[in-house]
């Protein structure tokens, strides 16, 4: 992984790192609140040879100190020193417990012995340790006895007495936290990584160039006033660049023969398709085209719902011959656009959409429009898209940022070959506003087309219908 990459992983994944490092920080916190604080106090003893040893000379006594000190530190902890001090205290304390509490140490090249003990308390640490020194300072002295009628070789003198600590030596809540934290940081970027390299969803318009081979011909972020809005109520925004860019750069697909009529479609479902398709149509009809669009997703139609317009009857019914075409095609508040809704939901909606009144009927409304603008079912669930591509001039696959997968997208593009169609191009959606590439700056929008809000705003744009335009 490349510093780019890491950086560009940092950026989709940050919440997941810093989740798990409050986890982790909160954890330790909780942890350091709830054990028992533990104070640690130290005393100090000196030990000398007496004045009136057989060693003869100072330098050899202070030489004969350095030896025998090193094996004191061990007599500090053993039963002979701390057996009495567990009597002396008495509550049912063994030497066992207090061997635990208990530790003794000599700095190297000094006749310094220092005991060290901890306990609930600073004032419980300081006399258990100032217990054990004394008594340390008793056993030394004995040992070193010649003869019980005699003096001691060695004086043992407690030259700095243990003093209550006023802070434990554990737990640390600060230094607890940090070592929390850090141990969450990189546990939270090994996750972050490991999800980086197992998901396959589509993360922005390079992504989706690098392993299609073609640019987006739009991109439309998921705005959240853009949710409530179509091109043809208001036309200045900026949200309503994307489809107008869809528009231009579908010219441009084939400039000596621009396609007339194109299926909108995506690999699963909420991907936003039909919103793509009114979209489309609108900025189509903006720009002076006569346009059409037709509800070819029999299985579950939206436009006429999103549009607010009759859906009761519709392709289906010009397919059947229940009606004439003429009697079905409803009018739009866009000049220039007109809508055919899907109609009744047929048994067997892919035979209905590949019958050859379907390719009559394209032939026919391509003859008498300028674009025929179809809103097809998602590729993968079912083969109408496929069949719908193969009559049309192409086909629009809209691929929906951070949840369509790159699998699924391959599977539709082969698919949609597979079935003799011709794959246009695509429309990147939901894309947030911080994913933009360079290229893609306008601040586009996006009608979120299961959003209550959009619908009412679609719907309020269909009651404001256009009369029925004299055909020529």
């Amino acid at each position: 992984m490349t510093l780019h990459e890491f950086l560009v992983m940092l950026r989709r994944r940050w919440v997941l790192v810093v989740v798990v490092m409050v986890v982790f920080g909160g954890v330790a916190g909780v942890r350091s609140a709830l054990t028992e604080p533990v104070y640690q106090a130290s005393a100090q003893s000196f030990v000398t040879t007496s004045a009136g040893q057989q060693t003869g000379t100072a330098f050899q006594g202070s030489q004969f100190t350095l030896q025998r000190v090193a094996s004191y530190v061990s007599v500090a902890t053993s039963s002979e020193v701390l057996g009495p001090v567990a009597a002396a205290r008495g509550g049912g304390e063994s030497v066992g417990s207090l061997q635990r509490r208990v530790t003794a140490s000599s700095p190297e090249g000094t006749v310094l012995v220092n005991i060290t003990a901890t306990g609930p308390t600073g004032a419980a640490a300081a006399e258990l340790a100032n217990q054990v020194a004394r008594e340390f300072a008793v056993v030394v002295e004995d040992l070193e006895r010649p003869a019980p009628s005699e003096a001691s070789t060695v004086k043992v003198t407690v030259i700095e007495p243990a003093t209550a600590p006023t802070r434990p030596i554990s737990p640390r809540l600060s230094t607890d936290l940090a070592v929390g934290l850090l141990l969450g940081a990189f546990v939270g970027l090994g996750l972050a990584i490991a999800r980086h390299q197992l998901d396959s969803t589509v993360h922005g318009a390079q992504e989706l160039q690098e392993f299609l081979g073609t640019s987006p011909l739009g991109v439309v972020t998921a705005d959240r006033r853009a949710a409530e809005s179509v091109t043809a109520v208001e036309p200045g925004q900026l949200w309503a660049e994307a489809y107008r860019s869809v528009r231009d750069n579908l010219r441009f697909v084939d400039v000596d023969a621009p396609p007339r009529t194109v299926v909108v479609t995506s690999a699963t479902p909420s991907e936003g398709k039909s919103t793509t398709a009114c979209n489309l149509a609108i900025a189509l009809a903006q720009a002076g085209q006569r346009v059409v669009l037709v509800d070819a997703d029999l299985r579950r139609p939206a436009i006429a719902t999103y549009l607010g317009l009759e859906g009761g009857a519709g392709l289906t019914d010009v397919l059947s011959g229940a009606a004439a075409l003429e009697d079905l095609l409803q009018p739009s508040v866009t000049p220039s656009l007109s809508v055919l809704a899907a109609g009744r939901t047929p048994p067997d909606p892919a035979t209905l959409l590949g019958s050859h009144q379907m390719e009559v009927l394209l032939a026919k409304l391509a003859a008498e429009n300028d674009v025929v603008v179809i809103d097809a079912p998602p590729v993968l669930p079912v083969a109408d898209a496929g069949i719908l591509a193969n009559a049309a001039d192409g086909a629009l696959l809209v691929v929906r940022h951070d949840r369509a997968k790159r699998q699924q997208v391959q599977a539709a593009v082969e698919r949609l070959t597979a079935s003799q169609g011709r794959l246009l191009g695509t429309v990147l959606t939901f894309v947030p506003r911080r994913s933009l590439s360079a290229g893609y700056g306008y601040g586009y929008g996006y009608g979120h087309e299961e959003r209550s809000g959009g619908r009412r705003r679609l719907r309020a744009l269909g009651r404001r219908r256009a009369p029925a335009r004299t055909r020529s």
